[in-house]
């Protein structure tokens, strides 16, 4: 496991806890969990470029049953110390670190937090890990420390970190709207199983946006929420999908393009891109075929990673545990 690495916020910052020790001992020994679930877009549309820089969108997105693990606990040391499984995103900007630090920015609070993120989520595959570990990491700490905010208030500070933030607070299913700080719960007729195939590349979503061309929407599906939201087979739903993104996605990564193209001997459904990353999926309706088409994939690529989920699934409860 990679080291502890601590991030605080100025020398000589003191707790109001130490005036009492027994209290600070108390909470320093509180541990809280929770699970942050990973995306699917199952449509995106790219509507124009807004006057501030970033993208209009429009997107249909799912939570799946894929999910990092988060720890947050009450620490004896001022500052947001985060300990990762992945060494390379053991950092200050980690999305994690900068929620905890917005939240007591927020709240006006001197943290004193120790934050432990197990990575299961591929990094770089548009399936918005960071995100949910941000939005994650935001409801732990306003457990913690008894902020009273509610979700539209933790939502909020969510999207100063990043566009997709704001989506995780809305699962199992939503649309996203602007650059994704606008948000609207859906209820979708379909729910099933997901084949996630991850390659081992991970693709920059800056990348895909600056590759991005306005006729790449052309020879989409478009305006097909409403299809979409009542579609009762994997079959029905996979023909209206979207991501305007995807040609985009091939320039930048043609590895991605390669696997969807090799893919074709396995007869499976509809491949798609997730959005701006290098993950392919498929929809189904009942695992057993998704087991076998994943078992043929890692037969033939082993450094493909494949993951069979349930979807669509919201936020994890969170659940308390003794140091």
């Amino acid at each position: 496991m990679a080291a502890a690495v601590d991030f605080n916020f100025a020398p000589g910052m003191s707790l109001t806890t130490l005036e009492q020790p027994r209290a600070k001992v108390a909470s320093a020994g509180r541990r809280i969990r929770a699970d942050a679930p990973a995306k699917i877009n199952l449509t995106l549309e790219v509507l124009g470029r807004r006057d501030d820089g970033f993208h209009e969108l429009r997107s249909l997105v799912i939570g799946v049953d894929l999910a990092d693990q988060v720890r947050c606990r009450i620490s004896l040391e001022p500052g947001v110390a985060l300990d990762c499984n992945d060494p390379a995103l053991n950092h200050g900007d980690n999305l994690a670190v900068l929620a905890a630090r917005s939240l007591a920015k927020y709240c006006d609070r001197e943290p004193a937090l120790r934050i432990d993120l197990q990575k299961h989520i591929p990094v770089g595959g548009g399936l918005g890990g960071g995100s949910s570990d941000a939005a994650t990491t935001l409801r732990l700490c306003d457990s913690l420390w008894q902020t009273g905010l509610d979700q539209t208030e933790l939502a909020a500070i969510g999207a100063e970190l990043g566009s997709d933030v704001p989506l995780f607070f809305s699962l199992p299913s939503a649309v996203i709207e602007g650059r994704g700080e606008r948000v609207t719960p859906v209820r979708l007729r379909w729910s099933g199983w997901v084949l996630l195939i991850c390659p081992p590349t991970p693709v920059s979503t800056a990348e895909v946006y600056r590759a991005f061309r306005p006729d790449d929407s052309d020879g989409f599906p478009s305006g097909t929420d409403r299809d979409i939201l009542h579609a009762a087979s994997a079959a029905e739903l996979s023909g209206l999908l979207t991501n305007h993104l995807e040609p985009a996605v091939f320039r930048v990564c043609p590895t991605v393009y390669s696997l969807r193209e090799a893919l074709t001997f396995l007869d499976l459904p509809s491949l798609h891109v997730t959005g701006s990353g290098s993950v392919l999926y498929c929809l189904f309706d009942d695992p057993e075929p998704a087991l076998r088409a994943a078992n043929k994939i890692q037969e033939r690529w082993s450094q493909v990673t494949t993951v069979v989920a349930a979807a669509p699934v919201g936020q994890g409860p969170i659940f308390s545990e003794e140091c």
